[in-house]
Parts: C-alpha cells; structure tokens; sequence
C-alpha cells in the first residue's frame, strides 16, 4: 500500500470558459510567467496548455483549454470543444471562468457541462471593470444565479489588477487531494521548445493581421538547430499556413514588410526561450481550408 505525502497538496485544475474571458491571462498570472500566448482575439488557445505551480506544500498543473464556442461550426471549433470538455472530464478540480459584467447563454451551456462529480470553482473575471451600483448589483444578482450550479466557491477576481489571485490559489489548495509532486518542481509546462516557438509566431501574427484572417492561419514549426559554426545561435524554420491565395499578401505585407515585423517581434521574444540569439525563417504557405483538414489538424495535435 502506497502512502500519499500528507503534507503535500497536489492535483490537476482544468481551466474552461467562453473564448476571451481571461484563461490563460489567469494561468499566466498564478504561474508568475508567461505559459499560454495571450491576444485580445477569440480561440487565441487551440491546443492545452500545462502549466505548473509548484510551492513548499502543494503543486497546482493547470490545464488551459481552448475557448468554447457553441455557435462557431468549423471542424477547428468543433474539435477545440471537444477538446476543452474532454480535458475537465480528467481533474481534480475545474475552474469556470466568467465575465463579472455579464452572464451569457454559453456560460450556463457550459457550466451545465461540467462534471457533477469534480469539485467546480467559479470566477468571475475582470471586476476591475465594475464601478457603478447598478453593475454591482447585477453582479450580485448573477452570485445568486450560480449557486444552482453548486460550486464550492465563487470568486470575484482581477486579473489584470492581480486581484484575489492569491485567495484563489488558497481555495484551490483547500480542495486538492493529498500526494506526491506531479512533476519536476522547476517545470512550469510541459509543452516542448517546438510548440512554444509556434506560439509564440502565432500571437505576434494575430497581433499584426489578426483582424483580418484570425482563423484562416496556423503555424507549424519545422526545424529547430543549433548552428554548426556559431553555437550561440539556433535557426528556427517555420511555416504559416493559410486556407486563401487572398491571404498571402495580407500575411506577407507589401516588400515583405508585415512578415518582416512578424520575424523580428517573434525573434525578440524567441531569444528569452533559447537563452541566445535566433534566426527565424518564415514561409508562408496556401493549404485550401486547412481548418477542415483532418489529417493537418491532427499533425498540430489538435485531435
């Protein structure tokens, strides 16, 4: 018989919400770095996120999945979806996400999703942007409406002002079961140098050209190695792949100058990953309605 460490909390938090309702923005700000991209457009995740807090009595992996979206009807949704309930199926503890401002049909779809059998933490994000009594009171109000959902807890947090992230992390320890470290306690994800790369070219693309053909692009990283001459300097090659000939002058910019900005944005951020300088190739490449490709969003680990 295998005794678990009763000093040590430990245990995995699935993280689920509408997209943009501060996800990642959350993980990012509990772990003390940045883990998940963050960018003010929909479905910015598409692939889970590990992410680790460790401290002297408890290690917290959280899981930061896809945005859901019940009305978008592209394969790409339908499989982030699926993704995102999947992984809150698999917890010991799952947070909900909402808005401190408004309570949306989704968010009542997908609390009604949420497994009876694991406890639930609901959050209500961005409360920083509630000033008035009227505001407050419908907040109150949405309280009263959540606890038929019957969370252990309701949490009015800010993120962006780091408001009661602390006290959330204290209800998460409260909750988790007692055991032994999941991981390394250095690891702040899992996720390997590859994917972290490819996010990273992919937010400084939605932050460019986002607007204009957000869910028409994805990113595969190809190649990463160590220069043969210049060990201080890894090359980076990647694709960017998008679904119209349309959209390749878009990504690309007139003389190549918005795929320029691209490199050289996701090149300053690539240097604090690899510990050195980076060369980063970028091609971009037309696959017609990739996001309905089967077999290229299973080659991204989107299944």
């Amino acid at each position: 018989m295998v005794r678990k460490n009763i000093n040590f909390l430990t245990g995995y938090v699935g993280l689920a919400g509408r997209p943009n309702v501060g996800k990642s923005s959350l993980m990012n700000q509990a772990i003390g770095t940045q883990v998940s991209i963050v960018t003010k457009r929909k479905q910015t995740t598409r692939n889970p996120v590990l992410g680790v807090f460790s401290s002297p009595d408890c290690q917290i992996a959280f899981l930061d999945n896809p945005g859901i979206d019940f009305k978008n009807s592209l394969l790409l949704n339908k499989r982030l979806k699926k993704i995102a309930f999947s992984n809150v199926a698999c917890t010991n503890i799952n947070i909900v996400i909402l808005e401190a401002t408004k309570l949306l049909e989704d968010d009542r779809k997908i609390l009604q999703n949420m497994p009876d059998d694991i406890p639930l933490i609901i959050v209500l994000n961005k409360v920083d942007k509630i000033r008035t009594s009227h505001q407050k009171e419908a907040m109150y109000k949405m309280v009263a409406d959540l606890e038929r959902f019957k969370p252990v807890e309701i949490i009015p947090i800010s993120v962006k002002k780091k408001f009661q992230i602390d006290i959330l992390i204290e209800k998460i320890k409260q909750n988790l079961p007692f055991g032994e470290a999941l991981f390394n306690r250095t690891l702040i994800t899992d996720r390997d140098l590859k994917f972290r790369a490819s996010e990273i070219i992919r937010k400084n693309i939605i932050n460019c050209v986002g607007d204009e053909l957000h869910y028409h692009f994805a990113v595969e990283v190809t190649s990463i190695k160590e220069d043969l001459e210049r060990s201080s300097l890894t090359r980076i090659q990647a694709t960017i792949y998008t679904s119209k000939s349309s959209h390749k002058p878009i990504l690309i910019g007139e003389g190549g100058r918005k795929l320029k900005i691209i490199r050289l944005r996701s090149t300053r951020e690539l240097k604090n990953i690899f510990q050195g300088n980076v060369h980063l190739s970028l091609w971009v490449k037309l696959v017609n309605c990739w996001n309905k490709n089967s077999a290229l969003l299973d080659n991204m680990g989107i299944s």
